[in-house]
């Protein structure tokens, strides 16, 4: 029978003490960044895993952060959930991934439950924006969409900057005739890309014209009934904003099922990149957004939170956005 790996292996095989390669583990301050390093890389060499159980006697703690997420078919959040649980294991943790499918009784099942109380904290993409939803006594950080209110604690991007760079973008290609599909105002992150959006029209002095901002769901259905309503107008926009993947890709189909050309008959920019966007034809122009890092800069956000004597209070992040340019775009005129 193999065997079991144990913290005196590690230690021994580094030629230090016992005390310093618990520490490395257990997340404490006092060992400088090379010598975690080498610890880390030699624990994982060794294939030697911390045990939940004696941790969590020790410290009281059990080394599991929860992540929890709507879902992962959008490839936003798979991306988010990788560069967190990548974070968290360098850091000595383990994440449990909890779907909620974009429901707030999901979330509140998880939270209220045993393995929801078991955890040491949590990162939460959330169905609700209300913060009152999440008054847990466990240290938590917002990711993408974060809810309002004193001492939130999150890492989201820049969505004003990165729907105003879109408008913009189709502004100089031409195009006054603009919609946009986004997903409702609840959250600050939808209700930031709208306006985004709309401040680039004003500025250019282009007309906002209502019928031309579907605001609505965030799903690819939602996104398909907004794309084929605008299309179908009397007067129908040369160039549509979807201020989501998952918008993005359902405006797509109902340009295709309409037998309309993409970058032809109409114009499209999407908010975040993926495959599909990349390898379609014609490839969509994107806004970009760095969701490996919200996960990353997420995770270590919460574990500060955990180990810090000192630890910050209503932390906010936002980072930077950039577009990408295409072929999904036709310049007018």
């Amino acid at each position: 029978m193999k065997k079991t790996v144990t913290i005196k292996d590690v230690a021994k095989e580094l030629c230090i003490s016992v005390s310093t390669v618990s520490r490395v583990m257990n997340g404490l301050d006092r060992v400088s960044p090379a010598m975690r390093k080498k610890v880390l890389d030699t624990a994982r060499r060794l294939n030697y895993v911390p045990s939940l159980a004696a941790v969590s006697v020790v410290r009281k703690q059990t080394r599991l952060l929860a992540a929890l997420l709507p879902d992962l078919t959008t490839p936003l959040y798979a991306s988010i959930l990788d560069a967190f649980e990548e974070a968290a294991r360098i850091r000595g943790y383990h994440t449990l991934t909890v779907l909620s499918h974009g429901s707030h009784e999901e979330e509140m099942r998880f939270l209220g439950g045993m393995v929801g109380r078991s955890v040491d904290g949590l990162a939460i993409i959330p169905a609700s924006p209300e913060l009152s939803d999440y008054n847990v006594s466990k240290p938590v950080v917002f990711i993408d969409r974060p809810c309002d209110g004193d001492g939130v604690d999150s890492v989201v991007v820049d969505n004003f900057r990165g729907a105003y760079l879109a408008a913009e973008h189709l502004i100089s290609r031409g195009h006054t005739k603009i919609a946009i599909i986004a997903s409702e105002r609840e959250f600050s992150s939808g209700h930031d890309r709208v306006l985004g959006f709309e401040q680039a029209l004003r500025n250019k002095n282009i007309r906002i014209r209502p019928q031309y901002i579907c605001v609505g769901g965030s799903t690819e259905k939602d996104g398909y009934a907004g794309a084929f309503r605008l299309m179908n107008l009397e007067e129908p926009p040369t160039a549509i904003f979807a201020a989501s993947e998952p918008l993005c890709r359902a405006a797509v189909a109902a340009i295709h099922d309409l037998k309309l050309r993409l970058g032809k008959d109409v114009s499209l920019v999407g908010f975040g990149d993926s495959d599909f966007a990349r390898t379609y034809s014609p490839a969509i122009t994107v806004v970009s957004r760095a969701t490996g890092d919200m996960g990353k800069i997420g995770a270590n956000m919460l574990i500060e939170k955990l180990t810090s004597l000192s630890p910050s209070v209503g932390q906010q992040v936002s980072l930077s956005v950039r577009l990408i340019i295409r072929e999904s775009v036709w310049t007018l005129g």
